[in-house]
């Protein structure tokens, strides 16, 4: 290499430091980098164009922009543990003993930040369309808080909206450059509106406060962001009932791009659970305009319903509006005294929106509620995050990784919990170890079910009626099974079913969809023996599908397992802590139907639940069913062709008969069929239906 490429090289790998790497990847891939090194063999060579590291079974070239443009020789891709092997001993070995001098200057993160501040509104609009910019500029007025980072780059952190930009050394310094470089942790659909709003954030933060270019001041412009509650409401009212009116089935990019800047704009006047919801529905717009097999139009028509209801209450109570309508950010944290914690399992987890984590669960023992921990990350993110790298080696609390306090008895200070049930990781929370969890001698008070009537009957009431905000670990609970049954594979709904029966001889079953992140867990479940593995009972997340209740395994509770008397399982994770070979049925499926057949859908502990309760029985059931489909038809096809049918009035006045005239009929008004109508009538079948279901 020339001096001028050692030097770039040299100041690239410099800026590296621990914060660095982890953002690069995560904390478990750095460890497992730093026990490559340790293992000893690595040398390196310069060539005209790059550095060539060599190790123990892999190469890695080292170009002068540094480990973000570095390649090796593995199988894996993005910024592999190989890469960050690379980085650390060129930074150690090479950088501070033959690379010249770097030549004086800012550190790179300042060097980035100027550049950053430099890239003007035209050169955004060039870089994204004058569409994207002007939801950008929306989103950011008034400019959201940021937290600015430059130890190792530039970290801009969004803290309402817990969405991180980063952009790295040797990002170049042209605009176009530099915003293509940059990382966000938002949803790979809206990358680029993160990115704009990012930068005009991060510039505002800077005193440099964002200016619409001439091109894109045109008159079909808007008039002006919203600025007051009042106006993000009004404007999300009337977007739910613009998409209503050309038709679900008709949703586009624009649309798409017209929810991203209302989520944006809730998030900043305080509105998070509006906000929330309309990142739902963006999800759910996304995976239509993809044409995802996950995608159900009569679940988008419900979340925009049940959206536009909280919209309409929340301009009724006025301002300041309550909290419980108003919500609260997932990102508050509150301090909590000293908590007394049971680890009793983890789980990996991936989302339709493209995030993937781990989350270990804690039984409090004091306040007889389930806690959680989670780490995430986009499942884009270079270093290609891994939930069984974080599971074994992200620290929690300054005490151990998420496998040894999942199945620990350990007293968390400092802690801080949220809304939602999730405990900080923040570095002020310390834990200490007491000793490995004893599920025998835990009270899962109200939480442990040997009945599965009283388990069924305290699933539905887990569900939220109306507006009513969903807790997520209320969903989870604790079984004793009096008998194991059979395990089966479900070739038409593509999951592993294991039956569990109560002392009645009532059944229930554990299942487990067949997908990518549930691989581990199929493989475990389906060499688990209850009697040799010594197994008492299952921790589980309860649902209903089309077959009634159902049973997400979590973690699965014992006396001690043969092979090391482990009492605390978890099937996504421990497979080698089980006695059997037996592993047969994933080799089967694999050659049957190849890999991930079934859309990885699942969620995260804090994921809102699915409004999927059993079917209303009966004629009811058949009426109201016949209702909503009347109702998604209409909302499909806009409500310019919705026709109502020759049905309509005869289940109208079905439901007058039956007591329930309060089930809104939208073509009932004189003049044609409205959006607003529509939406009223979609969330008063909802209410009643999910009213009729939790009361039996």
């Amino acid at each position: 290499m020339t001096p001028a490429d050692r030097a770039t090289l040299a100041a690239v790998l410099a800026s590296f430091d621990e914060a660095g790497l982890v953002a690069l990847a995560n904390v478990g891939l750095v460890r497992r980098a730093r026990k490559d090194l340790e293992a000893g063999g690595v040398t390196h060579e310069e060539t005209d164009a790059a550095v060539v590291v060599r190790g123990p079974g892999w190469v890695v070239t080292m170009p002068p922009a540094g480990p973000t443009k570095a390649t090796d020789t593995t199988a894996a891709t993005g910024i592999t543990r190989h890469i960050l092997a690379a980085t650390i001993y060129l930074r150690e070995a090479w950088a501070a003993g033959e690379a010249p001098p770097v030549a004086a200057g800012p550190p790179p993160g300042q060097a980035l930040a100027a550049a950053l501040l430099e890239v003007s509104p035209d050169d955004l609009q060039k870089w994204a369309g004058k569409t994207a910019l002007r939801d950008a500029l929306a989103a950011v007025s008034p400019p959201p808080a940021v937290e600015i980072e430059t130890a190792a780059g530039l970290a801009i952190r969004l803290v309402q909206h817990d969405v991180e930009a980063r952009l790295l050394p040797g990002a170049g310094t042209r605009p176009a450059q530099l915003l293509d470089a940059i990382l966000t942790t938002g949803p790979k659909v809206q990358h680029t509106r993160w990115v704009l709003v990012a930068v005009l954030a991060f510039q505002a933060s800077r005193g440099k406060l964002p200016a619409r270019p001439e091109a894109a001041a045109t008159a079909d412009a808007p008039a002006g962001a919203p600025v007051s509650r009042a106006q993000v409401l009004q404007s999300a009212r009337e977007l739910f009932a613009a998409m209503v009116a050309t038709g679900l089935a008709h949703v586009s990019e624009r649309t798409a791009q017209r929810l991203f800047t209302l989520s944006v704009s809730a998030t900043a006047l305080l509105l998070p659970r509006l906000a929330r919801q309309v990142r739902v529905i963006a999800d759910e717009v996304g995976l239509a305009l993809t044409r995802h097999a996950a995608a159900d139009p009569a679940r988008l028509f419900e979340q925009l319903s049940t959206a536009d209801a909280l919209a309409r209450a929340l301009l009724a109570a006025g301002d300041p509006p309550p909290l419980r309508l108003a919500g609260r950010p997932r990102t508050e944290y509150d301090p909590v005294p000293d908590l007394t914690l049971a680890g009793v399992g983890a789980f990996p987890w991936e989302s339709a929106s493209g995030f993937e984590g781990v989350t270990a669960l804690f039984w409090d023992l004091e306040g007889k509620r389930f806690l959680t921990w989670t780490a995430s990350r986009p499942a884009a993110t270079p270093g290609r995050f891994s939930s069984a790298a974080a599971y074994r080696s992200e620290m929690l609390w300054r005490c151990g990784p998420a496998e040894r306090l999942c199945r620990s008895l350990v007293v968390l200070r400092g802690g801080r919990l949220n809304p939602a049930g999730r405990l900080s990781a923040a570095k002020e929370c310390t834990a200490e170890l007491i000793e490995p969890t004893d599920p025998a001698r835990i009270d899962f008070a109200g939480r442990a079910f040997t009945d599965w009537a009283a388990l069924a009957a305290y699933a539905v009431g887990t569900y939220p009626l109306g507006l009513a905000e969903s807790h997520p670990p209320d969903r989870v609970v604790v079984l004793r099974p009096a008998a194991w049954g059979g395990r089966v594979f479900d070739e038409s709904r593509q999951c592993l079913r294991w039956a569990i029966a109560d002392a009645a001889g009532r059944e229930a079953e554990l299942t487990v969809p067949w997908m990518g992140v549930n691989e581990p867990a199929v493989e475990f479940l389906e060499a688990a023996t209850p009697a040799r593995d010594r197994l008492t009972h299952v921790v589980a997340r309860v649902g209903f599908g089309r077959g009634g209740l159902e049973l997400e395994p979590l973690a699965l509770l014992g006396t001690g397992t043969t092979n090391g008397g482990h009492r605390v399982l978890c099937p996504g994770f421990d497979r080698a802590l089980i006695a059997s070979p037996n592993a047969a049925l994933l080799e089967k499926l694999r050659a049957k139907y190849g890999r991930d057949r079934v859309p990885t859908t699942l969620g995260g502990d804090d994921d809102a639940a699915a409004a999927d309760l059993p079917d209303v029985p009966g004629p009811l059931g058949d009426r109201l069913r016949e209702w909503a489909g009347l109702l998604l038809a209409a909302a499909e096809a806009g409500v310019r062709r919705g026709a109502a049918g020759e049905s309509r009035a005869e289940l109208a006045a079905f439901f007058r008969r039956v007591g329930l005239p309060d089930l809104a009929d939208p073509w009932a008004a004189e003049g044609p069929l409205t959006a607003d109508a529509l939406l009223r009538a979609g969330y008063r079948a909802a209410l009643h239906r999910d009213a009729l279901r939790a009361g039996g």
